[in-house]
């Protein structure tokens, strides 16, 4: 870490895939700039190709010996992790089930994503309807499954706050927050582990930025 000289993290104002990358630099206390990109800005962007896959966030990284932008949401995670030591770096099974969660995160917001770009408003109501009577409820069994695997500790992996618990946190904050039309606030209700695991990550997130 000694030689980076500045970091600067571009995203929109909301959370989104940039939530979890914010809070881990944040309790990590590692000085950033938190850049919050218009769509306007967005599009000018990608216009001028200025992005490294034309999707955001991306890490602007500057080190002594130059500067770098680096894309993907996973990527740069793992990268703050480590900064603020949220990601396992002496345990190689440990890190494998953290990124296990990262990329299962990632799977349902492909999941997601068709409904976001469908135009016409019955069919997609009828896609979020069938999200969320089957497809996410089955994957939250399986995010339960991890949990029961993992014992009575609290977190998705490991005994201690990872930024897959951080990722989880805020994909199931943006499934349960009413911003999705189909998609209802009950929708973790069915599931005691991870729900109590909400809960308890929310109280951990709060105390460590101050934020209730």
């Amino acid at each position: 870490m000694s030689n980076i000289v500045n970091l600067r993290l571009r995203y929109f104002a909301f959370p989104g895939r940039a939530g979890a990358i914010r809070d881990t630099l944040n309790m990590g206390g590692v000085t950033f700039e938190d850049v919050h990109i218009t769509h306007d800005q967005f599009r000018d962007l990608k216009a001028a190709d200025e992005l490294p896959f034309g999707g955001l966030p991306v890490l602007d990284v500057e080190t002594a010996e130059g500067k770098l932008c680096v894309a993907q949401s996973n990527t740069i995670l793992r990268f703050a992790g480590r900064l603020a030591g949220l990601y396992p770096t002496d345990d190689v099974v440990l890190a494998l089930k953290v990124d296990e969660v990262l990329d299962m995160c990632e799977d349902i917001y492909q999941l997601l994503t068709p409904t976001f770009h469908e135009p016409d408003d019955n069919r997609k109501m009828a896609m979020r309807k069938t999200l969320a009577e089957e497809t996410l409820p089955r994957h939250a069994g399986y995010i339960e499954r991890l949990m029961v695997d993992n014992g009575a500790t609290g977190f998705v992996v490991g005994d201690s706050l990872s930024v897959a618990d951080l990722k989880l946190y805020w994909l199931c904050e943006f499934l349960t927050n009413g911003s999705l039309d189909g998609i209802p606030t009950t929708l973790l209700d069915g599931f005691p582990v991870l729900s109590a695991w909400y809960k308890n990550i929310t109280a951990v997130r709060e105390n460590c930025l101050n934020v209730a």
